[in-house]
This record gives C-alpha cells, structure tokens and sequence, in this order.
C-alpha cells in the first residue's frame, strides 16, 4: 500500500503549507492540481503494474550521461539515443511518471498534437516542445510527488539547497532515508526500462554527475558519459536557466534568493563529488568529453564514444544521427557577456574547476 498513500494532492498540499506559495506562484499551482486530481484515476490503474516493476530485471546497467546543468548534457542525450537500440526516459514519462505504463501510448501523441498546433516551443532549450524527447529521471521523482525529489527546490527555491545536501550529495541524512531513495530510484528506472521494452537505458540527469559511487553500489557494470564545458558559460547559462525556472515553474517566493550562489555552490559541490568519485568506475566504463570539441566534432565525438564504452556498432544508426545533426545546424546559440564583477567572482569561485579541463581564465 506504500505506493498508494499519500495520495498526490496530500503530498503537494504539505508542500506547499510546509514550505509557503508566493501570489506570483500561484500560477504555476495549476498544473499540479491537475496532476493531483484530474489524472487520479489513471494513477489507480497505474498502481496494478506494481508486481510487475517489482519483478522485473533490468538485464543491461545502464550509460548514465554526467556534466553539470547547460553543460551539453541534453544534446548528448538526444544525439545517442538516435540509436533506436537503446531506451531513454522521455518527456512524458518526467511530467507523469505516475500514469506512463498505462496512458502514455495515447496521452503522449495527442499531447504532441496540440504542441504541434499551437506551435508550442520548450522555453529552456528553445525548440519545439514535444513529449517523445528525452526527460530526466529526478525531475520524475519530483513530479512523481516523491518528496525525496531532489528537484523540489525550482519548485520551493528557499529549500533548494537542502534538498541537494541530502538527495544528491546525500550529506547528514539517515541510511533508512538513503535506502529509501535507493528503492525508489530503482523502481523508476524498471519503470522506464519496461516502458523500453528492456533495452539498455541511456539517462540524463545532472545530480547524478555527484553520485558516482552510489549509481556504481546499484549498477556495479555502468558506462559513464561525463560532458564539461567552458564554466563560464555554464555560469552565464545557468543564471538565464534558473532565471526562466523559476518565473514558469516556482511556486515558493525567490525574493531573497541569491541564484549567483545557489549555481557556484552547486556546480561546485557537484565537481568536486565527481572528481573525487570517478577514479571508482572501472576501466572502459568512462569517457570524458569536452562540449566545445563534442559540438565541432560531433560524429568524430561519438564515434569515439561508442569505441571507448565498447557500445554496438555505430554504423546501424550513423544515417539518423546525421540527420539529427543536420536539423540542428539553424539552432543559434545565445551569446552570454558576463560584466566585469560577476567574471571575477567566476573567475575566483571555478578557477580550480576552469584549471582541471584547461579552460582560459578570463
């Protein structure tokens, strides 16, 4: 019964009572109503595919893409899962992981319709929005109503950083509770991997990047994607990102928060956790790719991906990830001109991080 109580529309009440809702953030409440109430009887007819999730196995560990948020992590994730013989986690399966085994086959297309007709477009990465892209695994938690999402925080900004303190970093938080979101980690990703039909998962989600020893004690014959890019432009990208997150996602006030901090303090928490944790993963389970070579490159890149993680041949999906890169040729990059202050804070914050990949200070 665990999987049934608390009811969804109890878990966001809580939450909303426990940490406030600005009026600005009562606008964003909508689409949770929704999910809590209007979808409630699919989430009941969810819940008879438990036993199944349960028994299932997933037969191959999954490729799990690490790097920092706008570090090149979605395009990677996009790009390799061209190759129909890997399984990934898609947009629908993060908005409603709670009902995808039973209503994504007729809820995600009709969905796409109505992007499609509206010409509704992602506004964090600025293409067409569409339901069968790839998604991330702790947005699903979040949006699964698990209160152990690491991502409550775009939702509830004063509790950001806790939430990361203790369901990524894991740092002063009970084994009963670190168990816990190993359970419902794993429960996820056999929902995934059933939705997939089994195929090995190829997953995207930038917390994992500081979870290397964990997603290894789960998965000791994981393959390891971890992409960096230029740290100021991950600064300069993250102050849009988290700028746009929160006017069309919060929830909680974010008048007094500092989101310079919040983005040096966790890129910087996460790295560190990476580069004291990588030298764990066995030889042929990592490559490190830098994005500024991964965008000029990008088929020599892949190429060189899937001869260092001995993947399948990439000759059988050659043609199609072409394609996907001939589509993106018109997708224009937003230039990022960081003021003089804000670079030396950069500058004095990163240096450390800008040094390892041999990045040039500026």
């Amino acid at each position: 019964m665990k999987k049934v109580f608390p009811l969804p529309i109890y878990v966001i009440t809580c939450m909303i009572l426990k940490n406030g809702i600005s009026l600005r953030g009562l606008r964003n409440l909508p689409p949770w109503m929704i999910k809590a109430l209007v979808f409630e009887p699919l989430r009941w007819v969810e819940l008879t595919y438990n036993s199944k999730i349960k028994d299932h196995v997933i037969l191959k560990d999954p490729i799990f893409i690490l790097g920092f948020y706008r570090s090149g992590t979605s395009f990677m994730h996009e790009f390799i899962t061209q190759d129909d013989r890997l399984g990934y986690h898609t947009n629908f399966q993060m908005v409603l992981p709670e009902i995808m085994l039973c209503s994504e086959r007729f809820l995600s297309p009709f969905f796409d319709f109505i992007c499609r007709v509206l010409n509704i477009q992602d506004p964090v990465h600025r293409i067409r929005m569409s339901f069968k892209f790839p998604g991330e695994e702790d947005a699903a938690m979040t949006t699964g109503f698990n209160i152990r999402g690491a991502h409550w925080g775009y939702f509830f900004p004063k509790i950001m950083m806790s939430h990361i303190q203790k369901y990524v970093l894991f740092d002063n938080i009970k084994n009963s509770e670190i168990r816990g979101w190993k359970n419902d980690f794993v429960f996820l990703l056999k929902k995934i991997s059933l939705a997939n039909k089994g195929k090995q998962l190829v997953l995207k989600s930038p917390p994992n990047t500081a979870r290397v020893k964990l997603l290894l004690s789960l998965f000791p014959n994981a393959k390891f994607i971890f992409i960096h890019r230029n740290p100021y432009d991950v600064y300069a990208s993250n102050k849009r990102f988290m700028k746009l997150t929160y006017k069309i996602y919060a929830m909680g006030g974010t008048k007094n928060i500092n989101t310079t901090d919040h983005i040096l303090d966790t890129y910087t928490q996460y790295m560190n956790k990476y580069l004291s944790e990588k030298n764990l993963i066995p030889d042929g389970q990592l490559i490190e790719i830098r994005y500024e070579d991964f965008i000029k490159r990008p088929m020599e890149s892949m190429n060189n991906i899937y001869t260092a993680l001995n993947l399948n041949e990439i000759k059988y999906c050659e043609k199609k990830m072409m394609s996907y890169i001939n589509s993106r040729k018109g997708y224009k990059k937003l230039e990022h001109n960081l003021p003089p202050d804000e670079k030396s804070i950069v500058t004095s914050r990163l240096e450390t991080f800008i040094k390892q990949w041999n990045y040039q200070l500026m």
